[in-house]
């Protein structure tokens, strides 16, 4: 195994203070199979100046959403991010003390969680919020959890339709555990009601649905809610946050847990990560929720303060007692989302909602003219849709725009193998009809082999 030294004797130094004869004598406890067998193909060692402007080549060979055309969707979005959200989220006193481990004297970073955890139970219609969690996937697998150990069964049912990442992390979670874990179909886009129906039985805990779902499609989400309380189980639903603007809040539709990824609520896309995941619930479930959740009351003059009122994670309290092994969570994020609604308002959010549709549905009309294409699914949708080319090239396709400067979509058959044909397009409140104009026309032409050859990134109207 290859290591630098600035001489011989610091390496000597170096394995006669740990008490080892050898370098080789560090990984005996790694297989031999698993080894590198070979020195690391490193290039020469870079000065400071030379090292700067390699980073800066490199990263130029990336294309960031705000350089390009972007109708990236599945779970993290090009929305618009008002400036304040920044400045707030950038000030020293939240920047660098998001997650204090003597929380109470810091009731600016309490207040703040509280502000974030009020705002998130009125734009759920649930009652109580925790701190935040990772992301999505993580929010997604922890209210499977609090629905096992509330109703002490085993069996957690997911739609088809829910996000493939946010189903692998559930698989991930039970596959060394005692839970089964089972699929339900989906037909035309939304998950078939009447086989869930068939699946849900006296050992279901929870049942998983997404609505907003991961091709857009609104899902029966009462309907789905009523049958599996029928049967004693609960229902958990993943939300887009901005859809609620426009769409009847989860918890009024039934839902007993909630869970979603924040990072539409002011923060960029950022190469997939670090994300915010949002969860809430009844308040009967209050005590299996994971986290840390803030409260609010008085000291002893009087005067309104803020403390953290549960902290059932295992670096609080003992560790048979705690309900996850989560050890942080998404402060500075949470802290964004908070900025971003209270920036917006309850009729901001409904005006970004509104343009996310109609933007959306004007898209999907005009693309829906062209000759090679189809919209597979019939369902009502929101901010995202689903394309099939017929052409079933949809790589291709993809890389056409991309030539142009356009983001076009995200291909379905990384997941979903009848969906090899077929994309997923968003349309958030920033793209104007000028740039939605130029995906028609980049999709329109993919084949043409002037465009390919003398494609360049397009300049559009704003």
């Amino acid at each position: 195994m290859p290591f630098v030294f600035n001489t011989p004797e610091d390496q000597a130094e170096m394995l006669k203070s740990i008490g080892v004869d050898s370098i080789e004598a560090l990984f005996e406890c790694i297989p031999e199979p698993l080894r590198l067998q070979r020195t690391l193909s490193l290039p020469p060692a870079m000065s400071e100046l030379e090292l700067a402007g390699h980073m800066q080549q490199l990263a130029r060979r990336n294309t960031a959403p705000s350089e390009a055309i972007c109708f990236l969707g599945g779970g993290s979005y090009d929305h618009f991010i008002p400036a304040v959200v920044d400045v707030v989220a950038s000030r020293s006193e939240f920047y660098t003390s998001y997650t204090p481990y003597q929380p109470e004297v810091s009731q600016g970073n309490l207040q703040a969680t509280f502000e974030y955890q009020s705002l998130v139970c009125e734009l759920t219609g649930m009652d109580v919020s925790n701190a935040s969690l990772y992301d999505g996937g993580s929010a997604t697998v922890e209210a499977a959890i609090m629905a096992i150990n509330a109703t002490k069964r085993r069996k957690i049912i997911v739609s088809a339709t829910v996000h493939p990442e946010y189903r692998q992390v559930l698989r991930t979670y039970f596959e060394r555990i005692d839970v089964e874990l089972v699929t339900a179909p989906a037909a035309n886009g939304v998950t078939d009601l009447q086989q869930l129906a068939g699946m849900l039985d006296d050992e279901t805990a929870g049942v998983v649905m997404q609505h907003p779902n991961f091709f857009g499609c609104l899902e029966p989400l009462q309907d789905a809610a009523d049958l599996a309380h029928e049967s004693g189980a609960m229902m958990i639903a993943c939300f887009d946050p901005i859809s609620l603007g426009l769409l009847a809040r989860p918890g009024d539709l039934g839902a007993d847990i909630v869970v979603a990824e924040g990072q539409s609520l002011g923060s960029p896309m950022q190469y997939g990560g670090p994300y915010l995941g949002i969860i809430a619930c009844r308040a009967k479930l209050i005590r299996r929720m994971p986290g840390r959740i803030v409260g609010q009351t008085v000291d002893r003059r009087g005067r309104k303060c803020y403390v953290l009122t549960l902290q059932p994670r295992e670096q609080h309290i003992s560790r048979e007692r705690a309900t996850s092994n989560i050890c942080t969570n998404q402060g500075l994020f949470a802290l964004r989302a908070a900025v971003y609604l209270s920036c917006l308002g309850p009729q901001g959010l409904r005006e970004t909602a509104e343009l996310c549709l109609h933007k959306a549905r004007y898209a999907a009309e005009q693309l829906a003219q062209l000759e090679r294409f189809e919209m597979p699914f019939a369902a009502p949708t929101f901010k995202e849709f689903v394309l099939r080319d017929r052409h079933g090239r949809v790589e291709d396709l993809l890389a056409s725009a991309r030539r142009q400067g356009i983001l076009a979509g995200v291909p379905l058959g990384t997941w979903y193998d009848d969906l090899q044909d077929c994309l997923l397009i968003s349309v958030t409140e920033k793209r104007t009809k000028a740039e939605i104009d130029a995906l028609v026309r980049a999709l329109a032409t993919a084949d043409s082999d002037d465009v390919l050859e003398a494609s360049r990134p397009c300049e559009v109207e704003s």
